[in-house]
């Protein structure tokens, strides 16, 4: 008997907390929610896309600073064979 007094007293107070305050999210709660979250994740796509360009961008700058350097630096060679291209195109003597 006493046990089904405990469960009546705790049904009621069940009722009572649920009839005096009942939680409920404000309209469109959800769908902001929703969006805030699909515009993080674009930032996140687009902040990532933007870094790999400017990598990509530095790295293609750094390689032909580099490739221009080590072709300078290289042996005469090349510089010999264009100052005689350049001798047969336009002979200086007009031969």
């Amino acid at each position: 008997m006493k046990e089904e007094e405990n469960v009546e007293r705790l049904f009621a107070s069940a009722r009572q907390a649920r009839a005096e305050t009942s939680p409920s999210m404000p309209a469109g709660f959800a769908e902001n929610i929703l969006q805030q979250h699909r515009n993080r994740v674009r930032e996140n796509k687009a902040f990532l896309r933007t870094s790999i360009l400017s990598i990509a961008a530095s790295l293609i700058i750094l390689g032909s600073v580099l490739g221009i350097n080590i072709e300078a630096t290289s042996g005469t060679d090349d510089q010999e064979s264009t100052v005689e291209l350049a001798y047969s195109l336009w002979d200086p003597a007009g031969n």
